[in-house]
């Protein structure tokens, strides 16, 4: 392909090539070799690129493999999942996905999550990122050690969703024994999980509902017109992701209602708690006011004390008008 010659292929920012054929061979391309395997029609091809990458970059931009308009697109930094096809030499699919960042040296990981773009052609997926995402390297593994035997792009591309939406559930499922202990808790009466715990899990649930759910309405939009290159098979791993994805963000949805629940629920227990201990506070106020009342009265000695001598019955009266008073306000202010 002669723009591969006046711009070399950029292989300082391969992470990872892989080669397929309709009779089912596959291999790992080395990166001395992707450009002349572009240029073989019976190879389906996977290019996993680094987006950081300053010559990919360059190479997007001047490449007849990717149309201009997919490249603006990834200039601009789209994040927001989408899909679209693009006429431009051939059909062109562009989706934008948000996928879980790999985080090394944890046995768990969390669900933050960076953003992937994949372009599709009949032949070729070019995969994108700037930081290392779990899908992509959970697929590498599994090419790698022969787990996976796809015969195209388009069944690479199947792959990928399908293995993004298994670690989605696995964390859903994480989630979801988590407040199944939280409400055992709740239940039992045993102490109160923190405030901000439940909170912590609540954003989460929105978050990966609010980055989801766009990709879900995606999807629906490619279904209603798939490039002509997807045969019907094709269309019916797009069926089974579609159900998969409407079913985990409807668990979202009610992961974050659970956990909305939970709150209320220990609000409600924190509440009655606090209200149990301040009817102690005014039961014993009321027991011990009028023994303090008799005591502060009695323990003036007023009599002993130059010039207030008979001057009891002045503080007395005294202290009933102050009381008149705060009383006439509390009623006027309609706290009592």
């Amino acid at each position: 392909m002669t723009e591969l010659i006046h711009h070399p292929f950029p292989v300082n920012g391969v992470v990872f090539a892989w080669a397929m054929t309709s009779s089912g061979e596959n291999h790992e391309i080395p990166l001395a070799n992707i450009a002349n395997s572009l240029d073989k029609p019976e190879l389906s091809i996977w290019l996993h690129l680094n987006l950081s990458n300053s010559q990919v970059q360059r190479w997007l931009k001047n490449t007849d493999l990717v149309p201009e308009r997919v490249v603006e697109m990834i200039d601009e930094g789209v994040t927001r999942s989408r899909l679209e096809r693009i006429e431009k030499l051939d059909d062109c699919l562009l989706m934008v996905m948000n996928d879980f960042h790999q985080e090394f040296g944890e046995g768990e990981g969390d669900s933050s999550l960076g953003t992937l773009w994949a372009i599709m052609t009949p032949r070729l997926m070019i995969s994108l990122r700037n930081n290392p995402l779990r899908t992509t390297d959970k697929l590498r593994f599994d090419l790698r050690n022969g787990l996976l035997n796809p015969r195209s792009a388009i069944e690479i591309f199947h792959e990928l969703i399908d293995l993004r939406a298994e670690y989605l559930r696995t964390l859903l499922i994480r989630l979801s024994e988590t407040m199944d202990d939280l409400e055992e808790i709740l239940l039992k009466g045993q102490d109160l999980p923190e405030h901000e715990y439940l909170g912590r899990i609540r954003i989460q649930c929105s978050r990966l509902r609010r980055q989801f759910s766009p990709e879900l309405i995606a999807l629906h939009r490619l279904q209603k017109r798939l490039p002509y290159w997807f045969s019907e098979d094709d269309k019916f791993s797009l069926n089974e992701d579609l159900d998969l994805l409407s079913y985990l963000v409807q668990e979202i949805s009610n992961l974050y209602d659970r956990a909305k629940v939970l709150q209320d629920e220990q609000a409600a227990h924190v509440a009655e708690f606090n209200a149990r201990n301040l009817q102690v506070l005014s039961v014993m106020t009321v027991i011990f006011l009028p023994m303090t009342l008799l005591t502060g009265i009695m323990g003036m000695n007023m009599e002993d004390l130059p010039g207030l001598k008979e001057s009891f019955y002045i503080v007395m009266v005294l202290m009933a008008c102050v009381g008149s008073a705060v009383y006439l306000g509390l009623k006027i202010k309609k706290i009592i």
